[in-house]
């Protein structure tokens, strides 16, 4: 795709792969375009055209194919086919992010400094006491959804529409040890201290609704550092997954309640499965 740009790809020390699910390409075709045109590093794409597999094991699919090209992707961006990045050179920026913050394991354009209610275990279950709050992003809409925000700062969970890791985050490689198996060579292939997040995510029944914060609760397991990095972009919302008619119809089939019983199930299984790192507050 580079002959779209006006001027040459500049190389990076980080290698960058973007990975996107999508069912309907076409309609996707503008905003993975807008990916390309910004960019100056010549990332690369792994898109997963997939006939409604479920948004976390759709993602789980690209980032294994990320993970295993030659030469290897250091950064891997999932982002939403309805993502429109605006910002020239945005993934310049979000490499040198990473080459500067070494501690840093996933960053994003749209992220939350608290994920939970403080006394979330002190009171009943309510699914309502997972969300985050104090969101942040430089959104053309920015406002609609919290405060916009032009610094980059650490924060506790990120909005699913972009979660950008590093190499050793998609794998599980964490800066804090999990001494239950980081020394048991028939775990993980003996690589790994722990499991994959995506993969943890979806054996934890959680495949579509707050797998972001799932995502920024396990960076907080592991050791990693979560960014908010302001990036000018749009997120349309909805055309991923909820506001797809045949991702409601597949859901429908799958679980009772449907996308609702998606929601349901996957904040009640976060709640159980979490509760050594939640709430997190920055």
């Amino acid at each position: 795709m580079s002959d779209e740009h006006s001027a040459p790809w500049r190389e990076s020390p980080l290698r960058l792969t973007i990975v996107t699910a999508t069912t309907d390409p076409d309609r996707a075709h503008d905003c993975l375009a807008s990916w390309m045109a910004t960019a100056v590093t010549q990332p690369r794409l792994q898109t997963v055209v997939n006939s409604y597999l479920g948004t976390v094991p759709a993602f789980r699919l690209g980032v294994e194919r990320a993970l295993q090209e030659d030469p290897p992707a250091d950064i891997i961006a999932c982002l939403h086919d309805d993502l429109e990045i605006t910002e020239q050179g945005w993934d310049d920026k979000v490499l040198e992010h990473f080459r500067r913050h070494p501690h840093c394991g996933l960053l994003g354009f749209g992220g939350a400094i608290a994920l939970g209610d403080a006394d979330l275990y002190q009171k009943p279950y309510n699914p309502m006491s997972l969300a985050r709050q104090g969101f942040r992003s430089n959104m053309r809409d920015a406002e609609l959804h919290g405060i916009r925000s032009l610094l980059a700062e650490r924060v506790a969970c990120l909005d699913g529409f972009s979660q950008i890791g590093r190499r050793e985050f998609w794998l599980g490689q964490g800066l804090r040890p999990n001494l239950d198996n980081a020394h048991d060579p028939d775990r993980y292939g003996g690589l790994r201290q722990w499991e994959a997040p995506l993969e943890a995510i979806e054996d934890h029944g959680i495949i579509h609704h707050f797998y972001d914060g799932a995502l920024g609760a396990l960076a907080e397991r592991m050791g990693w550092e979560v960014w908010y990095l302001p990036v000018a972009c749009h997120h349309f919302g909805g055309r991923t997954a909820v506001g797809d008619s045949g991702y409601q119809a597949w859901a429908a089939k799958q679980i009772p309640g449907g996308d609702q019983g998606y929601w349901e199930q996957s904040h009640r299984h976060a709640y159980d499965w979490l509760r050594d790192v939640l709430p997190i507050r920055i």
